[in-house]
């Protein structure tokens, strides 16, 4: 099976919360990265499965209705990068985000050793904080 179907049967797991099945394609040593400001908890570097589990959490406890889109993949040796948006809408303030990403995957023996994911920081952030209407009621 090459990189990117390994990447693509981790999208469909994540898309079917198959929690099992995203976290036998990552080895133990994956650490797993996502920029973006504190005030997201999806952001920060973890390490291991146990800390990226945490990641995904965070999707769960602060998005509803996640929709994850993929329109490319590009392989190159033992990385894969991809491109698409990412649709949600935030459980703390009702506001929506749809912001374009991407991600980089790289493997070691058929298991992601490290991920990195990039979307639209300052759209999130906005989409976390009260409107200030909101915020004097």
């Amino acid at each position: 099976m090459s990189n990117t179907e390994i990447v693509q049967q981790l999208y469909a797991a994540f898309g079917r919360g198959d929690m099992p099945a995203v976290l036998a394609g990552l080895a133990d040593d994956v650490v797993w990265e996502f920029e973006s400001s504190p005030v997201d908890s999806l952001g920060g570097i973890r390490h291991g499965k146990t800390e990226t589990v945490g990641f995904f959490q965070a999707i769960g406890a602060d998005h509803v209705n996640p929709q994850l889109t993929i329109a490319e993949f590009v392989a190159s040796g033992d990385t894969v990068m991809t491109i698409g948006r990412y649709t949600a809408t935030m459980k703390a303030t009702g506001k929506k985000i749809d912001t374009p990403i991407a991600h980089y995957w790289k493997f070691r023996d058929d298991k992601v050793i490290r991920y990195v994911g990039f979307s639209n920081t300052a759209l999130v952030v906005d989409a976390l904080q009260q409107s200030s209407a909101a915020a004097s009621h």
